[in-house]
């Protein structure tokens, strides 16, 4: 017997070698003595069977596994003792100079001691030090230690990837969750944003911060856009609000790029991540450490926005944590659903579906992002309602994929992964308990059955796992792998599948050995019982936890998305967004038409539309303040909208900020009856009072809004006023002093306001005593003119004054003249200090300057031909001199000046 087991353990390295892809042969030792290795070549489906530890996956046939030598003395697998370079990262090119390496090891202890002439920094993760160190370093010092299994080539350094709120709700039919959710709004959930620090007194974030000990110590515009667009109360304009307005926000720094403790999430089960590094295609320690949190925390969910590096093509997502498994990373749309082109596309580094979704953003991923964190933050709130139970990751991660709108390619592809998200199915599959969960077993089939209704269209079935992390620097990432299947009593259908070699290409059906998200469409089911099957074919004897969500829809339907009850167009009273609707409808045109009086008389929009591409942009050609409703003729049947507002913002502004008194105004539309107005009062506006001008005063200082009323109806409310310094808008905007004669100055002002304005009069000051000009009793614009009639020749300074109702005043700033009158020219300043220049100002644009000393000697000589100049003299020492200046037309002037 120990002859013939002798024997197997020559035959079967040579049966594996003769097996080994070219590119693995590197890998393998040239002096192959088991002595000298711990770490084998084997067949991944062997290593399994044997309960081999599997430390880096090589491809779908071949991983590195790693042996003691008495575990190698039992084992009976084929295997091939390897050398180091599989520790490296794919692509590794010599350099001399140093980089930042992460080193994943066994003993962060042992590493240290010896490589401790290195500079060596550890991380929050247990098994992680960097390393900064050259090519020869790492091939020499650092891969040949046994307790490294990995070194990968990472960035640490996050940046933005947006900049501004840009929010519209209806592309992710968040007003369309509103509208049926009215209760599910974010309340008692806790959203962490890792990130910069926001502004806690931003007027949208009043009272929402949870503290914690990892947020940033610097505030940034991109992290209060980012905690707005999540939960935001609404107070600044109709895009303050976020998507869970009730929700409270954490904050983690962002240059930490590690996972954050769960403790120091403060009870946040989902964190928004919208930055990225580099484009990273590979399966480096962050992806794996972010894997590992999942996993180990299943009600966590990490967002990811997919990155602003569309334009550099597929596989550009940018960040190596964005390569995770069990995470979501987001890519975004325009309000037609076309992706930008600055959208980062997968797919992952080893072919996954990257990204899963996409949402709205026209600024960057970063605001996607933000919407589906709130999203999720709502799915959450509403799944806890109903079940008492916190919303698990894969769960979560199955409702927004089966949930989404698919766009682009038919079926998932590598630029919109698996569609644009929808708020609305994601908290219907929720509370119509859409969703099955279950644990496979290696080796064992589960079934769930599903009743498809009669006229169903399009079901969908989506099956997600949250998988454990794989080893860094891993070719292959998938762990467990689970097959999806959808049995009818005639028919077995398979998920779609892509090919990753050919990412342009659309999706087929087929069996998917590299996702952990799987998903099954049928367009024309049948009215019967279909069987949902869980297949666990390779999972290393561990038990998997996996969900299932599932929906369809009814055939011949058509439902209006935007506008819908209380939405207003345009959407935030500016910007036209597109009319959107969700049809089942096939094979047949539409005329669409709107109606301003409760559908008595209709107008034509458009006729002969396609009612599939589901949206229609209209652009009135007037502003209107009205309500109306939609209709879209399919055939002989109507499909009317609810009622909706059309009403535009308002464009309210700050005309003054003065001694505690702050005015407003406003646009004032024909059909406008009267305004709202709006104080904020603790974190939210509330009405205040409604008046019938566009101009409005107050003393307080609060921020205030206003909407419009016409026809018993309240329209959109203005963007808020902002929070300005007191008297920096005090009265005088701008305030100038001309010559308007030879013997009349004129003085031009233009106010920000006239409120409380009973006398304006102009003063001159003269050795420091104002002396009144002239004045008036009444004002009938904002800007008028004051003339002085007698000024005197030389410099004249003035000042505007007002005086209130309650006889305060309110001074002008001091300007200053000059005044020739009579004369020809103008010679200042006649005491000059040492280095200073004199300046001439003249009527004649041609003249001659000379200065002499007085021994009559020329020191200066200068032309000119402006009427306002300025000479430099040379260094000249202290005394009297005198000048003469000589116009081309004979006239002169001799005077004197003095050097200090």
């Amino acid at each position: 017997m120990k002859t013939k087991y002798t024997i197997l353990a020559i035959i079967f390295p040579f049966i594996l070698f003769a097996q080994t892809e070219e590119k693995w042969k590197k890998f393998i030792r040239e002096k192959r003595d088991k002595n000298l290795a711990q770490f084998y070549l084997a067949n991944t489906q062997d290593a399994l069977i044997n309960n081999c530890k599997i430390i880096k996956k090589l491809d779908s046939k071949f991983s590195v596994i790693s042996f003691s030598k008495k575990e190698f003395e039992n084992h009976k697998l084929s295997s091939l003792p390897l050398n180091d370079l599989w520790k490296l990262p794919t692509g590794l090119k010599f350099h001399s100079s140093k980089k930042k390496y992460t080193i994943v090891t066994d003993s962060v202890k042992n590493v240290i001691n010896k490589l401790n002439a290195l500079k060596i920094e550890t991380t929050p993760q247990g098994n992680v030090v960097l390393v900064e160190a050259n090519y020869k370093t790492i091939l020499n010092q650092i891969i040949p230690l046994n307790d490294v299994l990995s070194v990968t080539l990472e960035s640490y350094n996050p940046s933005f990837e947006s900049k501004i709120i840009d929010q519209n709700f209806s592309v992710n039919q968040i007003n369309g969750a509103r509208k049926k959710f009215a209760d599910i709004n974010g309340f008692n959930q806790i959203v962490s944003v890792k990130d910069a620090f926001f502004d806690t007194n931003d007027v949208d974030l009043l009272q929402k911060h949870i503290q914690s000990s990892t947020q940033s110590n610097q505030i940034s515009q991109h992290a209060t856009a980012m905690a707005t667009i999540v939960a935001g109360l609404g107070n600044s304009s109709v895009l303050g609000k976020g998507v869970a307005p009730q929700a409270k926000v954490q904050s983690s720094n962002f240059l930490s790029l590690f996972p954050d403790e769960i403790s120091s999430l403060q009870g946040a089960t989902v964190q928004n991540h919208s930055y990225g590094t580099t484009i990273e295609n590979f399966y480096g320690n962050l992806a794996s450490v972010y894997d590992k949190t999942l996993y180990e925390n299943p009600t966590i969910s990490h967002v990811f926005s997919a990155g602003n590096k569309g334009v550099e093509g597929f596989k550009s997502i940018t960040g190596n944590f964005k390569q995770s498994k069990n995470s979501i990373v987001v890519g975004s749309v325009n309000a037609s659903e076309k992706s930008m082109s600055f959208s980062s596309k997968g797919p992952a580094y080893d072919g996954r579906i990257k990204p899963e979704i996409v949402a709205y953003s026209t600024e960057g991923t970063s605001n996607a992002t933000a919407i589906t964190t709130g999203i999720i933050t709502l799915m959450k709130e509403l799944y806890e309602k109903k079940y008492t139970s916190q919303l698990q990751n894969a769960t979560a991660k199955a409702i927004l994929i089966n949930s989404a709108k698919d766009l682009g390619n038919k079926g998932p592809d590598f630029t919109y992964g698996f569609g644009n998200i929808n708020a609305l199915k994601c908290l219907n599959s929720i509370e119509k308990n859409r969703i099955i969960t279950g644990k496979s077993v290696p080796g064992q089939k589960n079934n769930h059955q599903i009743i498809v209704p009669e006229n169903s269209k399009n079901v969908k079935i989506t099956l997600v796992w949250t998988d454990p992390p794989a080893p860094a620097n891993t070719n292959i990432s998938l762990i467990h792998d689970l097959d999806l299947e959808l049995i009818s009593p005639t028919e077995t259908f398979l998920p779609w599948v892509l090919n990753p070699d050919l990412p342009q290409e659309p999706a087929k059906k087929g069996v998917d050995k590299i996702n952990t998200v799987e998903q099954i469409e049928l367009e024309n089911p049948q009215f019967q019982t279909y069987t949902i099957v869980v297949n666990n074919s390779l999972s290393n004897n561990a038990i998997q936890d996996y969900s299932i969500v599932y929906d369809y829809e009814i055939k011949n339907s058509f439902e209006w998305n935007y506008p819908i009850l209380n939405d207003n167009f345009p959407l935030d009273g500016k910007t036209a967004s597109p009319f959107k609707w969700n049809t089942t409808i096939e094979n047949n045109t539409g005329d669409l038409a709107i109606s301003y009086n409760e559908g008595q008389t209709w107008e034509t929009i458009a006729t002969n539309i396609n009612p599939n591409t589901n949206q229609y942009l209209y652009l009135p050609s007037q502003e209107l303040f009205t309500k109306a409703k939609l209709k879209m003729k399919i055939g002989d049947e109507d499909f009317i909208s609810d009622n909706f507002i059309i009403s535009y913002d308002l464009n309210t502004t700050t005309s003054l900020v003065c001694n505690g008194v702050t005015e407003i105004n406003w646009t004032k539309p024909e059909t406008v009856t009267s305004f709202n107005i709006y104080e904020l009062v603790d974190d939210k506006l509330v009405f205040k009072e409604q008046v019938t001008n566009s101009t409005y005063t107050y003393r307080n200082g609060k921020i205030h809004a206003v909407s419009p009323n016409f026809k018993s109806i309240e329209g959109i409310k203005s963007e808020s006023t902002l929070r300005y310094e007191n008297n920096s808008n005090c009265y005088f905007e701008f305030v100038n002093a001309e010559i308007a004669t030879e013997n009349q100055i004129t003085v031009s002002t233009n106010l920000f306001s006239l409120f409380q304005i009973k006398k304006v009069e102009l003063l001159r000051i003269v050795n420091n005593k104002e002396i009144l000009v002239t004045s008036k009793n009444v004002l009938l614009s904002k800007s008028f003119t004051l003339d002085d009639l007698a000024p005197s020749e030389g410099f004249n300074k003035y000042r505007v004054q007002l005086t209130l109702d309650d006889n305060t005043t309110v001074n002008s700033t001091a300007i200053d003249i000059i005044f020739l009158g009579k004369s020809d020219f103008f010679v200042y300043p006649t005491a000059l200090k040492p280095n200073q220049d004199i300046n001439i100002e003249t009527k004649a644009e041609e003249a001659s300057f000379s200065l002499f000393n007085l021994n009559g000697q020329n020191i200066v000589s200068q032309s000119f031909t402006t009427k306002n100049n300025s000479i430099t003299l040379p260094s000249l020492s202290s005394g009297i001199y005198i000048y003469k200046i000589t116009s081309k037309t004979g006239k002169n002037k001799t005077g004197k000046i003095s050097i200090q």
